[in-house]
């Protein structure tokens, strides 16, 4: 069974979304009485929610809601919110990669996708649904690193329809998740759903009018026209320039161990993260957003040299929420010290794909991850969130 050991500004949601379980699971697992109170270096037992999984091959039989995996220290996990669907309800899939091991492991991407979903049909196992068709991922590479206990968590929504935007006719498929990280390629885990059809509705043979009074064809409304995407840099303050006070976030942000920079690409500051350079540095800032939509986050980056060495990992991420402010979805490019120049700024771009359905807000956080002995900062500066399609 995996442990988890508490950082600080963790909670048990985050925790839990983030290894694929309950808040009621982890209270019940770990004996917790207040599930507001945890403090960080608690060491949380992360309950096991299924069994089984293993390669698909046609002909084999896969079962369940969820199912799990262990290959060379690493657990992946998949699961469904139910395992029968009728046709057009979405199919909720959680994909994750858990660190069970007693040593650190290190995933090395060669762009910013993280992980592959496939929906198959059975029998025969044809792919009718591919998550990344369509989508773009920043040509970078990438370095995430898992610590005993610590895991990668993925959820995405099937539409059921298939790869040319058509709905699927019902019957029995495979939901096949695949980590992409070099050495690690092929290794998938799957589970199996059912679609049912949708009888439609018998009307009614309507009674006869006598001598009916023609009624005149009503004019065709015309199709609304889709509504463009806002104008504009959605994120607020994205220079920092308006920043009174440096012992505290610029004005629309939140974080932790930010300084105010002259470092900057225009205008007066930047923001510079890892002020002490040995600890965790968080910059965010929540907005309003439509599901559906694509969007483009653009930053400008730059490490901050010190003698000693570079050991840091930046973390890039969007967190999607429903006006409920529950967890829907993430997006989440990760660099190292290789990645980020040490004199100049450099221009990073990433693309969300379609916001998930449902999410209502986006919170687009930069996070500075630094390794024992890690002597580097990195300042950010004018970031950019814009509607694109």
């Amino acid at each position: 069974m995996a442990t988890y050991t508490v950082q600080t500004g963790d909670t048990l949601f985050s925790i839990a979304s983030r290894f694929g379980t309950t808040v009621e699971a982890l209270v019940e697992a770990n004996n917790i009485t207040n599930p507001d109170l945890i403090r960080v270096g608690q060491v949380l037992t992360i309950p096991e929610t299924g069994a089984g999984g293993g390669t698909v091959e046609p002909g084999d039989s896969v079962g369940g809601v969820n199912q799990t995996r262990q290959v060379r220290g690493l657990l992946y996990r998949i699961s469904t919110d139910r395992s029968t669907y009728r046709q057009g309800e979405p199919v909720r899939i959680t994909f994750s990669k858990t660190n069970v091991s007693n040593r650190t492991i290190v995933l090395r991407y060669r762009t910013a996708q993280r992980f592959e979903l496939v929906a198959r049909r059975l029998p025969g196992l044809r792919e009718v649904w591919r998550w990344s068709a369509g989508r773009f991922f920043a040509q970078v590479t990438g370095t995430v690193t898992l610590r005993p206990g610590q895991s990668q968590v993925f959820r995405e929504t099937w539409n059921q329809r298939n790869n040319q935007g058509v709905q699927v006719v019902a019957g029995n498929f495979v939901i096949e998740g695949t980590n992409l990280a070099q050495g690690f390629e092929g290794e998938s885990i799957a589970t199996r759903i059912s679609i049912s059809a949708v009888r439609p509705t018998p009307t009614p043979r309507p009674t006869p009018t006598p001598r009916p009074t023609p009624t005149p064809r009503p004019t065709p409304t015309p199709r609304p026209t889709p509504t463009p995407c806002p104008p504009g840099n959605v994120l607020t303050n994205p220079g920092f320039e308006r920043w009174p006070n440096p012992s505290v976030p610029p004005t629309g942000w939140t974080g932790s161990n930010l300084a105010r920079s002259l470092l900057s690409v225009t205008g007066a500051y930047a923001a510079e993260m890892g002020a002490r350079p040995g600890s965790r540095a968080v910059l965010s800032q929540r907005v309003d957003i439509e599901a559906g939509r694509i969007y483009e986050l653009n930053w400008s980056a730059r490490e901050r040299v010190r003698p000693g060495v570079a050991r840091f990992t930046l973390f890039v991420e969007i967190f999607y929420y429903d006006r409920n402010n529950n967890f829907v979805g993430r997006t989440e490019p990760r660099y190292s010290q290789d990645s980020v120049p040490n004199d100049r700024y450099q221009r990073y771009s990433l693309s969300t794909g379609r916001v998930p359905a449902g999410a209502r807000i986006a919170d687009v956080r930069f996070t500075f991850e630094p390794a024992a002995a890690n002597t580097s900062s990195v300042l950010i500066d004018n970031v950019e969130l814009r509607c694109r399609f």
